[in-house]
């Protein structure tokens, strides 16, 4: 029980990881990308992998796209620009921002698709509990982003626009969730979803580098940093690990504490991160008030999850 509490938390750490490493492999190769481009393709071919060893054919029949809706093929093109939001804002606000505004709009978004039963999730109306979590996630997310309190904490809040862009990735991304889950379910397989979501991404966005014309050459750059900083291209592999543990552990010990156990993991090292500028990236001092912030945030997140 002690190793399934702990493969939560390694996962959620990940994702804190994978924005970071993300955002140093596009100073190499110079777009954002080439560098959602090849973190896509690494996780789409980890996938791919795992589809096989899963005994699963990672074709699809024909009727599969004849007798369902459209937009359950759409997971990876939203996981695509959420990614690429995510690098953009990485440099600019720093892990703990690049994590918990996505993760704002991850939670807002939920509770609507909860509330209206949308991409064909089960209805689960909005409680009192479900509201009064939902205020604490509010009010921690403003407290660990600056947004009030910046007497106290020193910020200088002028990327109020970057940080709605940052909460719009996250209503893309609690989508995707609900579509991949729903494809998850129409192809018997959350593995095989999670791996047509990669390959879907993976694809548009190299037609996308051909029609932008990203110079692939600066891509020589990043292999030459990997050989120093080889930590650079794993960022692909921490998302599909992410996935694939998430599809993994939710029957062994249920959506909530999966998502709650994720979360700390993912807000730790995204502190972790900023504190220290791990992976190179730049030092943003956590003050106090941010820290309450996240605790607050936390809090109510758990609420939604576990109280009704």
């Amino acid at each position: 029980m002690v190793i399934l509490i702990l493969i939560p938390i390694l996962i959620g750490s990940g994702l804190a990881i994978q924005t970071a490493v993300n955002s140093k492999l596009r100073e190499y190769v110079g777009s954002p990308y080439m560098a959602s481009t090849i973190s896509f393709t690494i996780g789409a071919l980890f996938l791919i992998v795992l589809t096989l060893l899963s005994s699963v054919d990672p074709l699809i029949p024909m009727d599969t796209f004849a007798h369902n809706p459209w937009w359950i093929w759409i997971g990876g093109v939203l996981g695509v620009i959420a990614l690429t939001v995510n690098l953009l804002l990485f440099p600019r606000l720093g892990s703990i921002q690049t994590a918990v505004l996505p993760l704002f709009g991850q939670i807002i978004m939920g509770l609507i698709i909860d509330q209206f039963g949308l991409f064909y999730a089960p209805k689960s109306g909005l409680t009192l509990v479900k509201f009064l979590s939902a205020l604490l996630v509010s009010i921690g997310m403003l407290m660990s982003t600056g947004m009030i309190g910046k007497h106290l904490t020193g910020d200088n809040n002028n990327n109020l626009s970057f940080q709605l862009i940052g909460i719009g990735s996250g209503l893309l991304m609690a989508s995707q969730a609900a579509i991949n889950g729903h494809l998850g379910i129409v192809l018997k397989s959350s593995t095989h979803a999670a791996m047509i979501s990669f390959l879907v991404g993976a694809i548009l966005l190299w037609i996308l580098i051909i029609i932008l014309r990203v110079p692939v050459k600066q891509t020589k750059v990043a292999v030459q940093a990997g050989k120093k900083y080889w930590w650079i291209w794993i960022g692909g592999f921490l998302g599909a690990a992410y996935v694939f543990g998430v599809a993994w552990l939710v029957p062994q010990i249920g959506t909530g504490q999966v998502v709650v156990i994720t979360l700390f993991g993912q807000l730790l090292f995204s502190t972790l991160i900023d504190q220290f500028g791990l992976f190179q990236s730049f030092v943003n001092k956590v003050s106090v008030i941010r820290i309450i912030g996240l605790v607050v945030m936390f809090i109510g997140v758990a609420g939604i999850h576990f109280l009704k």
